[in-house]
């Protein structure tokens, strides 16, 4: 019987171990792979609320802000809306660098919008890229956008790149309130909506990740930036990590149940 002991023994404690690995992995800070299995570190945004606001918002800076709410991950949303005869196209991009201005080398495209004969087409990229939408004529934002167009050349608007450090701080705040936490609602409720209607091109387009997005996965792996990420440490008002773990697994939990990291600043 001891030696039978023993081994129930050994099997409780890896048990244990087991349910307490979650509780460590906190204060040691989230893991790589816990991180990269969000919504945010992938690039992936609600499409659905994104299109609600291009339709609501009456300014530029509207939109910006707005699109910043719904969105999980840790760079800042710039947009940017180009004319080409009669063809309007209006960008969101996460500012990956940090440079407060996009950068195509550098930085990821996650959404266009392009209005044509009064038509608007909207699709998802990378990540997104399972998302295409057409809706119908409107005096949507890119005709309040082209009404009061200030820049010389193709782009008729793009964020400004002085704009940037108070999208950051907006959105900070943002992130306190409980706010944030219907947000981050909406949007795993809009994730098992495209699981279920997209299916296989839902999760085939998590591994459509463009090279400068995987650049950008690799930089904050071996810097160790991911662990002050804000995409996986939410408020207590969020659901654990982000979507994309809760679209693996329902919920990110341990074998002592289920765990949440309270929302580090900044």
């Amino acid at each position: 019987m001891a030696p039978r002991v023993r081994k129930l023994s050994t099997a409780l404690f890896a048990g244990g171990m087991v349910a307490g690995s979650p509780l460590i992995a906190a204060c040691g800070g989230p893991s790589y792979d816990s991180w990269a299995a969000t919504d945010g570190a992938a690039g992936r945004i609600n499409l659905d609320d994104v299109q609600q606001a291009f339709k609501e918002s009456r300014s530029a800076t509207d939109f910006e802000s707005r699109v910043n709410e719904i969105y999980e991950g840790d760079g800042i949303i710039l947009i940017r809306a180009q004319q080409d005869g009669d063809r309007l196209t209006l960008e969101g991009w996460e500012d990956l660098n940090g440079s407060n201005e996009i950068e195509d080398a550098r930085d990821d495209r996650l959404f266009s919008i392009v209005r044509e004969n009064d038509q608007h087409e909207m699709r998802g990229y990378h990540a997104n890229s399972y998302y295409h939408s057409s809706f119908g004529a409107g005096d949507f934002l890119l005709g309040y956008m082209l009404a009061t167009a200030f820049m010389p050349g193709p782009y008729f608007y793009a964020t400004p790149i002085n704009r940037g450090p108070a999208i950051r701080q907006s959105r900070a705040t943002y992130r306190q309130s409980s706010r944030y936490g219907s947000q981050v609602a909406r949007n795993s409720r809009y994730t098992t909506q495209q699981q279920g209607f997209a299916g296989s091109r839902y999760q085939d387009s998590g591994r459509n990740l463009s090279s400068n997005r995987q650049s950008y996965q690799q930089t904050q792996r071996n810097s160790g930036a991911f662990r002050s990420s804000s995409a996986i440490s939410r408020s207590s008002s969020g659901s654990g990590f982000g979507s994309a773990s809760r679209a693996r697994s329902g919920s990110f939990s341990g074998g002592g149940g289920h765990l949440n990291l309270r929302k580090r600043s900044g």
